[in-house]
């Protein structure tokens, strides 16, 4: 075959492909992009937010999305703000789903200054008190992980990270 005639047979080919393809794609309904599942061999956990483009802003279709792409592990460290019935409802959807709850943040984090480490009672009582909350808000989702943050880091002129306490 001569090369003219090969880009010439090429060039038809490729237009009837494309043509093809778009004529499908008007006819068919608008709907949410279909992605093939993975099967993940570890747990993954995706957050809500990054599949919005995907899957919408409800949250209960957020985790369809992720559940249907394979994912089997779903973290929020927003859980323990959300209002009962939300946490309910987002577990329920879990369980149907087989997704099992990853991590979620059980207290206050202070990002710049020491908390529990200063010996100040109010910070210790307001901390055991959040952590009692997110003990039921674990039980309400089926959830085995807390983050916990107990100190912050400083990073000193060198770049080293040191700890920070005070109340020695």
């Amino acid at each position: 075959m001569e090369r003219r005639s090969f880009l010439k047979s090429s060039a038809i080919a490729a237009g009837a492909v494309v043509s093809g393809s778009l004529a499908h794609a008007a006819a068919s309904p608008v709907s949410k992009p279909v992605i093939e599942k993975h099967n993940f061999k570890l747990k993954y956990a995706p957050h809500f937010g990054m599949f919005r483009q995907s899957a919408g802003e409800d949250l209960l279709d957020q985790l369809q999305f992720m559940a249907d792409a394979g994912f089997t592990a779903f973290e929020d460290n927003n859980m323990k703000g959300r209002d009962v019935a939300t946490q309910e409802k987002i577990a329920s959807k879990m369980a149907n789903l087989g997704l099992e709850m990853g991590v979620f943040v059980a207290h206050t984090i202070y990002w710049t200054e020491p908390s529990l480490t200063t010996g100040n009672k109010e910070s210790l009582d307001q901390f055991l008190k959040e952590i009692t909350e997110s003990v039921e808000v674990a039980k309400r989702v089926n959830a085995k992980w807390m983050t916990v943050v107990c100190h912050h880091v400083l990073e000193t002129s060198s770049g080293k990270r040191a700890g920070h306490s005070t109340g020695q």
